[in-house]
């Protein structure tokens, strides 16, 4: 109706400038007949156009989380990072919480007190900083995420036919192009150049399992309540934390055939400054004792602040450095494209392409 409309009304500028001899009229009448069947050409294969958008941005990226339109992959992935970055701050608010209860041990020997572990405190303090950092984060990559899901679900069903519908009319020429040129960058142009960046679901997944085998280590766990009136229950949990009973554990193997008579072993070893006796009562109240101990916090932690400061670094990049250089490279080709919408498509426009 709109192009039939926009025929009729060019074909009756073309008759009245023939008719009283007024060339401007009769070239704007034949320009405008011209514009109205390119614009029926465009409408009348809208759906042609649709399908060879999407096979064209589905080729432009292989496949990683999704097939098909380049725009639906993006919306994937996304969800995909925002998935790994919540396992990872569940991971690390476990890993806070284990770290502020060794933080709080202390001895007290009425005269003094002592507290190994109260240096842990800047520990904490960096992953509570990480811990915010991954929050914001992930409302960055969900609102990522949620403008792919807007453009996917509206660049080809609203504005690319609403600016086809604007280009048929002169008045409104300029704004049709813009709105198909938009939409054919934010379709097409703008997840491509953020795809080409790297994922850091690998990066984020490798840190959360780093995190793992701390938070489930049993020798990390807190002393159970009903436990601590053994008097040597956080003493234990020290010694084995401090290293010394990893060193006995690392010369006398403990094995499963032997947990009967471990409280009854004396110091047959070779080593000096080791007390293993205290060390050998803690370690026959555990429960895995078919593997030799290795317990070492400060390393692990070390571990920890470093891979969390490469997968938020990794996550940084996807989530924001991405978007912006896209969206710029996107911008300028909506520009330009939307200048040569804007105009009148004719011999000269196809002759300076």
């Amino acid at each position: 109706m709109v192009v039939t409309a926009s025929i009729v009304l060019a074909g009756i500028m073309w008759g009245v400038g023939r008719a009283i001899g007024y060339k401007r009229v009769e070239q704007f009448g034949i320009e405008e007949l011209v514009q109205s069947i390119i614009n029926a050409a465009i409408i009348g294969s809208f759906a042609a156009i649709i399908e060879l958008v999407a096979a064209v941005s589905s080729s432009l990226t292989p496949g990683i989380c999704s097939s098909g339109p380049v725009i639906g992959q993006l919306t994937c992935t996304m969800g995909s990072v925002q998935a790994a970055l919540f396992m990872l701050f569940q991971e690390l608010l476990r890993t806070l919480t284990i770290v502020g209860y060794y933080q709080s041990l202390s001895l007290d020997f009425g005269a003094f007190t002592i507290a190994p572990f109260v240096n842990l405190a800047s520990v904490s303090n960096a992953l509570s900083l990480q811990l915010l950092s991954l929050n914001a984060m992930m409302m960055l990559v969900e609102l990522n995420r949620q403008i792919a899901i807007f453009v996917g679900q509206n660049a080809m069903a609203l504005l690319f036919p609403t600016g086809l519908v604007l280009r048929t009319f002169f008045a409104t020429r300029k704004i049709g192009g813009f709105l198909i040129a938009l939409a054919l960058g934010l379709y097409v142009l703008y997840p491509v150049f953020i795809l080409v960046f790297p994922e850091p679901s690998p990066s984020i997944q490798n840190s959360t399992m780093v995190m793992l085998r701390v938070t489930n280590n049993s020798y990390y766990a807190a002393v159970p309540v009903i436990d601590l009136n053994d008097n040597y229950a956080i003493a234990g949990k020290i010694d084995l934390l401090s290293g010394r009973c990893d060193e006995y554990i690392r010369l006398n193997p403990i094995n499963t055939t032997n947990t009967t008579n471990m409280t009854n072993m004396t110091n047959t070893t070779n080593t000096t400054n080791i007390t293993p006796s205290a060390c050998v009562d803690f370690m026959a109240s555990q429960q895995n004792l078919t593997q030799n101990i290795s317990v070492d916090l400060s390393g692990d932690l070390t571990m920890i602040s470093q891979s969390n400061n490469s997968s938020l670094a990794r996550a940084l990049l996807y989530a924001v450095v991405a978007p912006i250089f896209s969206l710029m490279i996107t911008i300028v080709f909506v520009r330009e494209l939307a200048g040569l919408l804007g105009s009148e498509i004719g011999l000269r426009t196809v002759a300076s392409i």
